[in-house]
């Protein structure tokens, strides 16, 4: 490819999409291999497994998210600052996940309700990890004032 094709390109496809997409890949398997560990115990609830799953998949999220999805520099965002953010919006994607497991159990077998559920919360995530998560702080250098 040559370098205008390569550098458009570059710019039409919405890399961190596909990167945050890929880390879900790797989370999502996480959360699955959990979720149905959990469902091999007998009398293990449904939501319990779902919750458990959906956490250390979340970790494992934050984590790769911060460093190589929206490759955020370290001193730029600080754990104590991104990681309690993050968490919220992912117990609101996990009260998602649960409400639609719990939902669909009744009628369908848990592993097709949690992929439901998984598709349910991909656009939530992408959207609160970007728009609120990890994006570049806020400048702390006055605004520019124009002449009068």
């Amino acid at each position: 490819m040559s370098g205008p094709v390569r550098r458009s390109l570059r710019t039409a496809i919405p890399w961190t999409a596909v990167r945050f997409a890929l880390v879900g890949l790797l989370n999502t398997g996480v959360d699955f291999a959990v979720f149905l560990a959990l469902m091999a115990v007998p009398g293990t609830p449904v939501l319990l497994a779902n919750a458990c799953g959906y956490g250390v998949g979340v970790l494992s999220s934050f984590l790769l998210n911060r460093s190589w999805t929206f490759r955020v520099r370290r001193d730029a965002a600080p754990l104590t600052r991104r990681l309690p953010v993050f968490l919220a919006f992912n117990l609101v994607g996990l009260a998602l996940s649960s409400l639609v497991v719990g939902l669909l159990v009744p009628a369908v077998h848990p592993l097709v309700a949690k992929v439901a559920a998984t598709v349910a919360t991909f656009a939530w995530n992408y959207w609160s990890s970007r728009r609120f998560v990890f994006t570049a702080p806020a400048s702390s250098a006055p605004a520019p004032t124009t002449p009068a």
